[in-house]
C-alpha cells in the first residue's frame, strides 16, 4: 500500500559488484528529512531505499548523491561536477567499545507525541561520560525497510571512522565524539525509525514525508561511467 508523502506532525543519512546497465524500474521506500545546522538555512534530504541499495540526495536525480551498497557494505559519494567518486569500505567488524568509555542509552515513552501504529514514540538519549551527546524521537515498527538500511549505513560509516581515527586530533576525540561516530552510532536506529534527532549545538533533523512501494528508475543506483574513483583514507 502506498502512502503519498504523508506529512508527519511538526517535529523539527545485496551483494552487487557489477555496475552495468540499470534495471528499468524497481520498487522503493522514499523518505524525506529536513535538516538544520547552525548558520545555514534548513535543507531537505531524500533517501531512496531498496533491498539492495540506499541512495541519498537533494531530490535531484542528476545531481550529487551518496550510494550505499547494502550487500557489500560499500559507500560511494558521487560529485558530478568534479566527476569524482569517493569510495568508503564499510565491510568489517563493528568497532568494539573500550571498557573505560561509559555509554548509556536512556529512553522513555513520549506520550505527548501522536502514536504511530498504535504505539507512542520513544525519546532516546545517547549519554557518554554523563553528558547527553544526541537525542532522538523514534517510532517502533515504523518504516522498517528504511530503518534497517539506515542502521546498516551508520554501522558501515563507523567502520571507516575507526580506520581513520588516528587522523582525528586527540582534542576532538571526546566521549561524545567516540560514542556518536564509532561505538553507538546506531543508538536510535537500533530501536526504531528516527522521526527527529538533535543535539545541543543546534543541529536537528526531522522526518517530514515518506512514501512506500514507489516505482523508481534503476538508473538511480548505478555509478556513472568515466568518473575518477578514489578511496577514503588512501592518498
Amino acid at each position: 500500500m502506498r502512502n503519498r508523502f504523508f506529512v508527519l506532525f511538526g517535529y523539527l543519512m545485496a551483494g552487487l559488484t557489477y555496475w552495468g546497465p540499470a534495471v528499468a524500474e524497481t520498487r522503493a521506500t522514499v523518505v524525506w528529512y529536513t535538516q538544520q545546522e547552525p548558520g545555514i538555512d534548513p535543507y531537505r534530504v531524500r533517501y531512496i531505499i531498496t533491498p539492495d541499495f540506499m541512495r541519498s540526495d537533494d531530490g535531484q536525480d542528476s545531481g550529487d548523491f551518496l550510494l550505499f551498497d547494502r550487500g557489500q557494505r560499500q559507500i560511494y559519494s558521487v560529485a558530478t561536477e568534479d566527476r569524482r567518486v569517493l569510495e568508503i569500505d564499510g565491510n568489517a567488524d563493528a568497532p568494539q567499545k573500550p571498557a573505560k568509555l561509559l555509554i548509556d542509552i536512556r529512553q522513555h515513552t513520549d506520550r505527548k507525541a501522536p502514536p504511530i501504529n498504535g504505539k507512542s514514540p520513544l525519546e532516546v538519549d545517547l549519554v557518554a561520560a554523563e553528558k547527553i551527546c544526541r537525542s532522538a524521537l523514534v517510532a517502533l515498527g515504523f518504516l522498517e525497510p528504511a530503518r534497517q538500511a539506515m542502521q546498516e549505513y551508520s554501522q558501515a560509516l563507523a567502520v571507516q571512522q575507526l580506520r581513520t581515527l588516528s587522523n582525528t586530533p586527540a582534542d576532538y576525540q571526546t566521549p561524545c565524539f567516540l560514542s556518536r561516530f564509532l561505538y553507538a552510532t546506531d543508538f536510535h536506529l537500533a530501536l526504531g525509525m528516527v522521526l527527529a534527532d538533535w543535539n545541543d549545538q543546534g543541529e536537528r533533523r526531522e522526518l517530514s514525508a515518506y512514501e512506500t512501494d514507489v516505482p523508481v528508475s534503476g538508473a538511480l543506483f548505478v555509478l556513472p561511467d568515466g568518473f575518477t574513483r578514489y578511496q577514503a583514507g588512501v592518498h
